[in-house]
């Protein structure tokens, strides 16, 4: 039973590093974690420790979600399902209207997610190479 005002003692080794954390009791996981953090950033090479320590500790890093960066097959299924594809579409307005949304691939890449789109059936390829237009298959489902 801890008194009011009362602080519990901590030390914390982890490879040549000694931290003694001094918290009352429910502050005492934050200040922990604090010390970690401190450890970290001092000592880079300790990471694979503390990470250790803080997983046997039952502390968990918080980490920022990262989206994931969508594909270019992922972007020309959106496009189609906003109709950008329901009029004729050549290979270079595909890169332009990527760019022009900050997605800048090679139009390679755009290129063969535009065949395998059309192997799927979901676009049309008409025109002769290197002069080819795409678009919606007639009947053809939102991806």
């Amino acid at each position: 039973m801890n008194k009011e005002g009362e602080k519990v003692k901590v030390e914390v080794v982890i490879g040549p590093a000694t931290v003694r954390v001094e918290a009352p009791p429910e502050k005492l996981e934050e200040a922990v974690r604090n010390a970690i953090s401190a450890l970290k950033s001092v000592y880079p090479q300790l990471g694979a420790e503390v990470a250790r320590i803080s997983q046997e500790m039952g502390i968990v890093e918080k980490r920022p979600s990262k989206k994931p960066f969508p594909t270019c097959s992922s972007l020309l299924r959106g496009l189609i399902e906003e109709g950008w594809f329901d009029g004729p579409r050549t290979l270079s307005e595909v890169v332009q209207e990527l760019a022009k949304r900050g997605y800048q691939y090679d139009p390679t890449a755009i290129s063969h997610s535009l065949l395998d789109l059309v192997r799927e059936r979901i676009l049309v390829r008409e025109g002769v190479p290197r002069r080819y237009t795409y678009r919606r298959a007639a009947g053809a489902s939102t991806p």
